[in-house]
């Protein structure tokens, strides 16, 4: 494998036969993708399709064989894979035992995202076999493999989006005449889009381990690049410090993004500061005055990840544990660590530029790896500590029943969230408030975390639906007028969201009717409201035309300063039409609605 390194030394080539074992190879893997996670529906394969260990398999092992192989005899190679097979096995064992119905979608991307640290880290080490043993983990070759990837990955994404543009384009031409064909082809046929991946993936890594001198010349225009970027930011690293005295930490306590920009920062300049250090180099970069800014720069970068470590520290300590903030608390552990290293590193004396740097990032490297497997095991889990820290906040009192994030619980944490759900049922916290209790029974209903429903079970629930059941349940505003039975019986069709008319029955006054004119005609809307879930009232308008009601506007109230205030209104029948301030216009006889600025309506 022709890997450019510093030294100049090559890994053994690829043969001509070996580039089309790679291409094989990723195509083999766009099938088994197709197979795995494209929903290939067949009764005789139900078991093994989407099937986590598959899907597991399909996505790392092609791509760590097709960028690590050079001899097919390699025992130190094939005994590497072994190890990283067992170890990818158990990180999908975990995955699995976390999955749970519709909170898959949370799991699952979280143990993507794994991986995909996974291979980046680990690959590097797996690719050194190949070189002689002296040299196999000298940090010029770990970084040339890291390089390497890193351009292979670009290289790849690239390759996708021209392809998909092509694509488009030549799908586009032939709909212009008539023909579907490729659009079909190219869009509604999952299979031949993932051979085109597979294929597309082969060609990058082939022409990344066989064409030295094109990636050296790749590296060498995107790293000038970036050693330009590095003063700037530098800089901007600088003056925000110097700012921060004056303004006090109160401001990041108040941002919820406080914690992702301050790393962002720390680590864009770790980044830069690796691609400028020039390994085995003993030329200073910059001038001097721009070499000290860009020293001072790496010597406060332990601030920065401080900084964040106090603002995510507040969030937890506010609002307990859930496992964005136990991944940002180990992104923030590495950055802090590695910040502290590239610091002593630029106080050592050596007459280098941060020469222990080639030092450091070996172990740190090693380090990213044994936290990624630690937090998809039962050592780190994130959705056990998680969930376990909310329940027993919620049992010492830390947080009210009614400011537990369910819709977490529910769709954040997988099976573990949903079984402590299930045990809420029981909690004394939750039997005591029946409106407690149905948020909660609605949220377990729920299959996304936007609100949709089981389709079966709302069919189910408007079929058993009767009207003096609903009479009884739906509250009737003071002054309002009873709707007559057609609207009653009606209102499962016209309840387009199923959860109104879940919590309308499941809670007693929980639905409000108020029944003004609002179009001035004589006759009463009915104007319906769900008050079950307070920080989001809904109200919709009902109105009768030609002897059918059909739904004529709607009106959300989300986040009122006293929900409680707005919903015993409500019930007091304080709903009055309000004629608008400004008119809208008509022109050539066809009426044109005019949207003013708010506080002119």
């Amino acid at each position: 494998m022709s890997q450019f390194t510093r030294t100049g030394r090559e890994m053994p080539p690829v043969s001509p036969s070996g580039r089309w074992l790679i291409i094989a190879i990723c195509l083999l893997q766009g099938l088994l993708l197709y197979f795995f996670i494209s929903g290939y529906d067949s009764p005789k394969f139900t078991g093994f399709t989407h099937n986590i260990y598959g899907q597991t398999m399909a996505l790392v092992l092609p791509v760590l064989i097709s960028l690590s192989v050079a001899e097919l005899g390699n025992r130190r190679f094939w005994g590497g894979m072994a190890l990283i097979t067992l170890l990818l096995a158990g990180m999908a064992a975990w995955a699995k035992s976390n999955l749970f119905g519709t909170s898959v979608n949370a799991v699952i991307p979280a143990f993507y995202l794994s991986l995909a640290l996974l291979v980046f880290f680990i690959l590097p080490w797996l690719q050194v076999q190949a070189f002689p043993a002296q040299t196999r983990y000298r940090y010029a070759n770990l970084s040339a493999c890291y390089s390497q990837n890193t351009l292979c990955a670009m290289l790849t994404v690239l390759l996708m989006l021209l392809a998909l543009g092509v694509m488009a384009l030549c799908a586009a031409l032939f709909r212009l005449i008539g023909i579907e064909y490729f659009h079909t082809l190219f869009f509604d046929t999952p299979v031949f889009m993932w051979l085109v991946y597979g294929l597309l993936l082969g060609v990058s890594i082939v022409t990344c381990r066989t064409q030295p001198s094109l990636m050296n010349t790749t590296r060498n225009i995107i790293g000038f690049i970036l050693k330009g970027l590095l003063p700037l930011v530098a800089f901007v690293a600088l003056i925000f410090l110097l700012a921060l005295p004056f303004t006090g930490l109160t401001a990041l306590s108040l941002t919820w993004s406080a914690a992702s920009l301050l790393t962002i920062m720390a680590l864009s300049l770790l980044l830069l500061v690796n691609v400028v250090r020039e390994t085995d180099s003993t030329e200073k970069p910059y001038p001097r005055f721009i070499r000290l800014m860009v020293n001072a720069a790496i010597l406060l970068l332990p601030v920065y990840a401080a900084l964040a470590l106090y603002a995510t520290g507040l969030r937890i300590s506010q609002y307990g544990w859930t496992p964005q903030r136990l991944w940002a608390v180990l992104i923030i552990v590495v950055t802090l660590t590695a910040s502290l290293c590239y610091s002593f590193s630029v106080i050592d004396k050596h007459p280098g530029w941060l020469p222990r740097i080639t030092q450091f990032n070996k172990p740190l490297s090693l380090l990213i790896v044994i936290l990624v497997i630690a937090a998809n095991s039962p050592v780190l889990d994130p959705y056990r500590i998680s969930v376990n820290n909310q329940i027993a906040r919620l049992d010492s009192g830390k947080t009210q029943a009614k400011d537990l994030d369910l819709r977490m619980l529910r769709f954040e944490t997988g099976r573990r969230g949903n079984d402590a759900l299930s045990k809420l049922e029981q909690h004394p916290a939750f039997t005591a408030d029946p409106r407690l209790l149905v948020a909660l029974k609605k949220i377990q209903a729920q299959t996304s975390r936007w609100g949709s429903y089981n389709d079966k079970d709302a069919d189910a629930l408007a079929k058993s639906y009767r009207i003096e059941e609903a009479k009884k349940m739906i509250l009737l505003a003071k002054g309002a007028v009873q709707p007559d039975d057609s609207w009653w019986k009606a209102l499962p069709d016209l309840e387009q969201y199923r959860n109104t008319l879940r919590d309308c029955l499941s809670l007693q006054n929980a639905c409000i009717i108020n029944t003004p004119d609002l179009n001035g005609d004589k006759q009463k809307e009915v104007f319906f409201c769900n008050t079950a879930d307070i920080p989001s009232v809904n109200c919709r308008v009902y109105s009768r035309q030609d002897g059918k009601w059909s739904q004529a506007g709607e009106l959300y109230l989300y986040q009122e300063k006293d929900s409680e205030a707005l919903i015993q209104a409500l019930r007091n029948g304080e709903v009055k039409p309000v004629p608008r301030k400004w008119a809208d216009i008509q022109i050539e006889g066809k009426r044109r609605v005019v949207h003013y600025n708010r506080d002119e309506e």
